[in-house]
């Protein structure tokens, strides 16, 4: 595969996740907002991938980290915040706690790409993917929850994007080698999606309480030297991929060198 193909591959990914968002931001004001959750739901697996297909091409670069935050803020910010506003437009809590919400996921979004994280292996607060997708299916209870929950869930995902608690990063999963498997895998996931929230909410609240309870609880209570062996543990599997990404780098210049060795003009 050429390397300008591969290098544009994950970008498309990104790019159509930026589509869901505003697909999501349209659907909302057009009255289907139900709809509109399963797109953002669907924006989640189109993040997720494009990461990891840029780390399994060798072409992470700034650029696609910026293009990425850029439609994180568009799909799991934004377009949760009107679907927030669409359930009760003259009420000014939920205006609030929209804004909140937007603002607090822009700041996350921003000390990612210019803080590195304070364990090695995880997230300082709350990823705006997670929240977003909380956000999106929790409005799929309204019927449920009594109306005044909704600010207050959105008011709590904002609190954890800009606070200090760790996340698992999970970079380390690998993708299926079979693109087949990985096709039907989505595909089957986007179905169940459709029938059963519970999939997707209990999930993701369930890992937005795993950071406090991580942190608050256990972090706390567990002796020095486990944290120090922890801390090395994940150190090590940094220092991996690092050389991983050396040993590719290397191996790409090589290539290169030797297609431009080849193509040289001969000397007469």
């Amino acid at each position: 595969m050429r390397q300008w193909v591969r290098r544009y591959i994950p970008s498309a990914f990104t790019l159509g996740n930026l589509y869901l968002g505003l697909l999501a931001i349209y659907l909302v004001l057009d009255g289907r907002w139900r709809t509109a959750s399963f797109v953002i739901i669907l924006g989640m697996f189109l993040d997720g991938l494009d990461g990891r297909l840029a780390r399994l091409l060798d072409v992470t670069s700034n650029f696609g980290k910026e293009l990425d935050s850029l439609a994180d803020v568009v799909t799991f910010g934004v377009a949760p915040a009107v679907l927030l506003i669409s359930l009760q437009s003259n009420n000014a809590v939920f205006h609030v706690a929209a804004g909140a919400f937007v603002f607090c996921g822009a700041i996350r979004l921003a000390r990612f790409n210019s803080q590195p994280p304070a364990m090695v292996g995880h997230f300082s607060g709350l990823p705006i993917t997670a929240a977003g997708g909380i956000a999106s299916t929790a409005t799929l209870y309204k019927d449920t929850f009594p109306m005044w929950v909704m600010p207050v869930i959105f008011f709590g995902l904002a609190i954890l994007m800009v606070s200090r608690v760790p996340y698992p990063d999970f970079k380390d999963l690998t993708l299926p080698r079979s693109s087949a498997v990985l096709v039907v895998s989505i595909i089957t996931t986007v179905f169940l999606l459709w029938f059963a929230r519970n999939l997707v909410f209990i999930p993701l609240m369930l890992y937005a309480l795993f950071g406090l309870g991580w942190r608050g609880i256990v972090w706390r209570r567990l002796p020095t030297s486990w944290k120090i062996k922890y801390e090395t543990q994940k150190a090590r599997t940094l220092r991996r991929r690092l050389e991983k990404r050396t040993r590719r780098a290397e191996q790409r210049a090589m290539r290169e060198k030797k297609l431009s060795i080849n193509n040289e003009p001969p000397v007469d």
